[in-house]
């Protein structure tokens, strides 16, 4: 059953302030306490199960004075670490659950959300199934948007799970959008990477011997191999690229210089766009609104860039390298053609 996942979360610390407290009070002059000075109802039965899981699962040392039967510390540096137990932390722990459920499914959801649990104050009644997000306007003030996810199959998460963990060699039908039909992959599998709302395999070509990425929503008859490889050491795709255009790289890096100019220009200003980035007035050509810049770094992500510098339309020309300007040229007689 969905709960409000703070309430035994704030029972708990109370219970440990008055422990802390060093007094000795007995249990009904705690639940007393807990009723009366922190708004907290509680029964006999719920107080004692509240000990006994203070012990077992915090390792609270909880013990009772012989003479008086009042509850204290043996050890009495020992606090209750404060977790999830106010309004903002409550707030943010929820948000956390919205972020999460967007990528909800895949292999390492599992692993986060027991991470996440491990922070909070009990581990089964806070986990994040039973978080409850109620649907009022202000729940509404933080969203997180982008393209939808395409499903991707059970089976296929289970299968490349287990050859991450165990570095196993897979095979699979694919086709990428530059071929005209499938054809079977042979792969090392090395990392998972969401990029602009799908998830992606970032994995070595074994026949072609070369690094690729693969959608994995499209990847078909999913095989895992006996076959165990060796992890490079620079198998991460973070240390292949610096910039901002997804997970799509190839293995030459081009020099970029690109003149943007408008809210293209402003928009370009926040990002790191590439490797040794400068970014300089226009002089010579300033724009419309005089607030033209030369945008100038190094990258590998050729054909994101083709991409990114189109979407721009009249606040951006490419002025290299001559891949760059040769396709931009070339969208703008196709365009011409279409609208004349």
């Amino acid at each position: 059953m969905s709960i409000d996942f703070t309430e035994k979360a704030k029972r708990y610390q109370a219970i440990d302030e008055i422990i802390a407290s060093g007094r000795k009070l007995k249990w009904n002059q705690i639940v007393s306490e807990l009723g009366e000075k922190y708004n907290i109802k509680t029964s006999r039965t719920s107080f004692f199960r509240d000990i006994e899981e203070l012990c077992e699962k915090y390792a609270a040392p909880i013990d009772t004075d012989v003479e008086t039967n009042g509850y204290f510390y043996t050890d009495p540096k020992y606090r209750l670490p404060r977790f999830y137990t106010d309004e903002n932390a409550a707030k943010a722990a929820k948000l956390i659950k919205t972020l999460m459920d967007m990528v909800k499914g895949n292999p390492l959801y599992k692993e986060a959300q027991e991470v996440f649990e491990s922070l909070s104050i009990e581990n089964h009644d806070l986990s994040l199934e039973n978080i409850r997000i109620n649907k009022k306007s202000d729940n509404d003030r933080i969203i997180f948007v982008g393209a939808p996810n395409k499903e991707v199959p059970a089976e296929t998460w289970r299968l490349i799970a287990k050859a991450l963990n165990e570095n196993r060699i897979i095979t699979f039908d694919y086709q990428s959008l530059t071929d005209s039909k499938p054809s079977n992959r042979r792969v090392q599998p090395w990392q998972l990477i969401f990029d602009n709302g799908n998830w992606n395999l970032h994995a070595l070509d074994v026949v072609k011997n070369g690094r690729r990425r693969y959608t994995l929503s499209e990847i078909r008859n999913l095989q895992i191999t006996n076959e165990v490889f060796t992890l490079p050491k620079d198998y991460d795709f973070r240390k292949m690229t610096l910039g901002s255009f997804g997970c799509m790289c190839h293995d030459q890096y081009l020099d970029y210089k690109i003149h943007l100019h408008g809210y293209a220009a402003r928009y370009t200003k926040n990002r790191i766009w590439g490797e040794n980035q400068k970014i300089v007035s226009d002089e010579k050509n300033p724009g419309p609104d005089g607030d033209g810049i030369i945008l100038t770094f190094s990258s590998n992500q050729l054909f994101s860039i083709q991409r990114w510098v189109w979407q721009w339309a009249d606040e951006a020309l490419p002025l290299e390298p001559k891949e760059l300007v040769d396709d931009w040229n070339e969208k703008r007689k196709k365009m011409s053609l279409i609208t004349d």
